[in-house]
Protein backbone atom coordinates (compact mmCIF):
# COMPACT_ATOMS: atom_id res chain seq x y z
CA UNK A 1 0.00 0.00 0.00
CA UNK A 2 1.36 3.43 -0.93
CA UNK A 3 1.69 6.30 1.55
CA UNK A 4 -1.06 8.28 -0.20
CA UNK A 5 -3.48 5.36 0.21
CA UNK A 6 -2.49 4.91 3.85
CA UNK A 7 -3.01 8.62 4.50
CA UNK A 8 -6.40 8.56 2.78
CA UNK A 9 -7.57 5.53 4.80
CA UNK A 10 -6.29 7.01 8.06
CA UNK A 11 -8.12 10.29 7.34
CA UNK A 12 -11.33 8.37 6.64
CA UNK A 13 -10.97 6.50 9.94
CA UNK A 14 -10.31 9.70 11.88
CA UNK A 15 -13.08 11.82 10.36
CA UNK A 16 -15.50 9.41 8.66
CA UNK A 17 -15.24 11.61 5.56
CA UNK A 18 -13.25 11.75 2.34
CA UNK A 19 -10.19 14.03 2.41
CA UNK A 20 -10.30 17.04 0.12
CA UNK A 21 -7.47 17.65 -2.32
CA UNK A 22 -6.12 20.42 -0.09
CA UNK A 23 -6.05 18.09 2.92
CA UNK A 24 -4.34 15.38 0.84
CA UNK A 25 -1.60 17.80 -0.21
CA UNK A 26 -1.06 19.01 3.36
CA UNK A 27 -0.79 15.50 4.75
CA UNK A 28 1.29 14.02 1.93
CA UNK A 29 3.95 16.64 2.64
CA UNK A 30 4.44 15.20 6.13
CA UNK A 31 6.10 12.07 7.44
CA UNK A 32 3.69 9.21 8.09
CA UNK A 33 4.17 9.34 11.87
CA UNK A 34 3.41 13.10 11.85
CA UNK A 35 0.29 12.44 9.75
CA UNK A 36 -1.00 10.08 12.43
CA UNK A 37 -0.29 12.68 15.13
CA UNK A 38 -2.15 15.35 13.16
CA UNK A 39 -5.13 13.07 12.62
CA UNK A 40 -5.18 12.22 16.32
CA UNK A 41 -5.30 15.94 17.10
CA UNK A 42 -8.08 16.43 14.54
CA UNK A 43 -9.99 13.50 16.03
CA UNK A 44 -9.84 15.17 19.44
CA UNK A 45 -11.70 18.20 18.06
CA UNK A 46 -14.89 16.77 16.49
CA UNK A 47 -16.52 20.13 15.69
CA UNK A 48 -13.83 21.41 13.31
CA UNK A 49 -15.55 23.20 10.43
CA UNK A 50 -12.47 23.62 8.26
CA UNK A 51 -10.20 20.57 8.54
CA UNK A 52 -7.70 21.93 6.02
CA UNK A 53 -7.27 25.17 7.95
CA UNK A 54 -7.06 23.30 11.24
CA UNK A 55 -4.38 20.95 9.89
CA UNK A 56 -2.45 23.82 8.29
CA UNK A 57 -2.35 25.66 11.62
CA UNK A 58 -1.39 22.48 13.48
CA UNK A 59 1.53 21.98 11.08
CA UNK A 60 2.67 25.61 11.22
CA UNK A 61 2.53 25.82 14.98
CA UNK A 62 3.89 22.35 15.70
CA UNK A 63 0.92 21.05 17.66
CA UNK A 64 1.22 17.65 19.30
CA UNK A 65 -1.50 15.43 20.76
CA UNK A 66 -0.46 16.70 24.21
CA UNK A 67 -0.83 20.40 23.34
CA UNK A 68 -4.18 22.09 23.08
CA UNK A 69 -4.99 24.61 20.38
CA UNK A 70 -5.36 28.09 21.83
CA UNK A 71 -8.20 30.43 21.07
CA UNK A 72 -6.71 33.51 19.47
CA UNK A 73 -7.96 36.85 18.21
CA UNK A 74 -7.34 36.46 14.47
CA UNK A 75 -8.14 40.11 13.81
CA UNK A 76 -5.42 41.22 16.23
CA UNK A 77 -2.94 38.67 14.90
CA UNK A 78 -3.53 39.76 11.30
CA UNK A 79 -2.94 43.37 12.35
CA UNK A 80 0.30 42.42 14.12
CA UNK A 81 1.49 40.45 11.08
CA UNK A 82 0.87 43.44 8.81
CA UNK A 83 2.70 45.66 11.30
CA UNK A 84 5.81 43.46 11.26
CA UNK A 85 5.65 43.08 7.48
CA UNK A 86 5.60 46.87 7.07
CA UNK A 87 8.67 47.00 9.32
CA UNK A 88 10.60 44.90 6.79
CA UNK A 89 10.11 41.35 8.08
CA UNK A 90 9.16 38.59 5.66
CA UNK A 91 5.63 37.19 6.04
CA UNK A 92 7.07 34.01 7.59
CA UNK A 93 9.14 35.98 10.11
CA UNK A 94 6.15 38.16 10.96
CA UNK A 95 3.99 35.06 11.54
CA UNK A 96 6.66 33.53 13.80
CA UNK A 97 6.90 36.74 15.83
CA UNK A 98 3.11 36.80 16.33
CA UNK A 99 3.10 33.16 17.42
CA UNK A 100 5.96 33.76 19.87
CA UNK A 101 4.09 36.78 21.24
CA UNK A 102 1.13 34.62 22.31
CA UNK A 103 2.95 33.14 25.28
Amino acid sequence: MENSQIIEQAYKLATLAEPTEEVRQLLEGQELERVFELLLILRGWPNVRNPAGFLRRAIQEGWTPETKPQKVDRRLENYEERYYTRRGYTPEQAREMVIRGRS
